[in-house]
């Protein structure tokens, strides 16, 4: 490869780093300082109100798992009951389905007959001594 491809390469290299990671880790650290200052103010609370916080993001984590909009059938079926009462039906019928289908019992083992091992009695402990 000439010199001249070469430098273009490293120069075109160096041009796509500093535009690409340089916002790119820039993004990270700011991720990361808002991630430790609401670790430290998380900290800081009471305990009721952290539990109330656990509850909210444990409630974001259930929907979001779940799926935050319902299927276009069962849309009109749930139409007056709470976003948390469909998660919880929704569980619910996850349940069921699971108890229904019984598991598939393992199949039996087949047995091979063992081969026994023949070994002769002379070449064990024979040994010739001569004086």
């Amino acid at each position: 490869m000439p010199a001249r491809t070469r430098m273009i390469l490293i120069a075109a290299a160096a041009f796509v780093a500093i535009v690409f990671f340089q916002p790119l880790l820039t993004f990270l650290g700011g991720i990361l300082v808002i991630a430790v200052a609401a670790t430290l103010i998380f900290r800081d609370l009471p305990q009721d109100t952290q539990d109330m916080i656990e509850g909210h993001l444990n409630g974001w984590i259930r929907r979001a798992r779940s799926g935050f909009w319902p299927a276009e059938d069962s849309a009109s079926e749930h139409r007056g009951t709470s976003a948390r009462a469909r998660v919880i039906e929704a569980e619910l019928d996850d349940e069921e389905e699971d108890d229904e289908a019984p598991a598939p019992k393992p199949k039996p083992r087949t047995r091979r007959p063992r081969t026994k091992k023949t070994t002769s009695a002379s070449s064990g402990s024979s040994s010739s001594t001569s004086s």
